[in-house]
């Protein structure tokens, strides 16, 4: 049987709340240096590259999906680490790992002047973390975008509004710290990003570092 001692702490409103941060620090960073392009969700990337395929743009389709096949990939390995490293949620602290060490090439400037190579990076990380962060206390919330959450938010308004039950309105304020964080997240990250440029991606790298500590301090004590 799994010893999983971490429990549901994935779910922790803290570590949703960062990563929140995180996702709309991420929009703001490639948005500002890379082209105005979001990296953190692939519905533009798939409206573009129809749009490109359409018009026999045959180069400008392939690099727009590149980034999707990267978000794909990244899913397939959170899957993975999920069935090979249950134990103690080890596949969690794996993935931080990993978007830690992503984060510090992004700010090495290695791939600065390539722009596609940046944004595959930015949706191979947002995807780990979409995989793996999928709840906050048990409600269903993406750290990555705001469509979903925004539903949420609206749907237990209804609730408490509506049908007075009474914990909907906890969970709609919850949302709303979740939105909020998101767009405090691209706040920082404009201002940031204004003064850094690609160092600036050392604060994520930071906020990483910061909830694998959470994480390895939940699990001693």
């Amino acid at each position: 049987m799994t010893n999983n001692k971490l429990g549901h702490i994935e779910e922790n409103i803290y570590i949703s709340l960062i990563l929140t941060f995180i996702g709309g620090f991420l929009d703001a960073y490639t948005y500002i240096l890379y082209d105005k392009i979001f990296a953190n969700t692939q519905t533009g990337n798939i409206i573009y590259f129809s749009i490109f395929l359409v018009e026999g743009n045959f180069f400008s389709a392939f690099l727009r999906i590149l980034p999707i096949l990267s978000f794909c990939i990244a899913i397939f390995i959170t899957q993975f680490f999920i069935y090979k490293f249950s134990e103690n949620k080890k596949w969690i602290k794996i993935v931080l790992s990993i978007n830690i060490i992503c984060t510090i090439i992004l700010g090495i400037g290695i791939f600065k002047n390539h722009t596609i190579i940046v944004i595959c990076l930015i949706s191979f990380i947002c995807s780990l973390m979409i995989g793996t962060f999928k709840k906050s206390k048990g409600d269903v919330f993406a750290p990555i975008m705001c469509t979903g959450n925004l539903r949420s938010l609206m749907e237990f308004f209804s609730k408490w509004i509506i049908y007075k039950e009474k914990n909907a309105k906890k969970i709609f304020f919850k949302y709303i710290s979740i939105i909020s964080m998101f767009c405090i997240g691209v706040s920082t990250g404009i201002i940031l990003v204004k003064y850094l440029a690609i160092y600036s991606i050392y604060l994520c790298t930071f906020l990483f570092l910061l909830v694998l500590l959470i994480i390895i301090y939940k699990q001693e004590s």
